[in-house]
């Protein structure tokens, strides 16, 4: 779930608990990805390619972070 408050976004996972920047979730798949606070105070995940950061050819959030979706709210937890 995602609230708009006072100006202010507030994500939560499938069981309620709040998400912040830092967290790690895990989706349903059994991946896991950190979340990162944007600009404009939505929380996402680094499009950055990971095998890139192995590498060095880039670093965490270079390319971009894609905003987590509601739907996506609905099958992560944080771990």
């Amino acid at each position: 779930m995602i609230r708009y408050e006072n100006g202010t976004y507030h994500y939560f996972d499938r069981n309620g608990t709040e998400l912040h920047d830092g967290d790690v979730v895990q989706y349903e798949s059994g991946s896991r990805q950190k979340l990162y606070l944007t600009e404009n105070g939505r929380l996402g995940t680094d499009a950055t390619n990971p095998v890139w950061i192995a590498n060095g050819r880039a670093v965490p959030c270079e390319y971009g972070i894609y905003p987590l979706e509601e739907a996506e709210t609905e099958e992560i937890v944080k771990v």
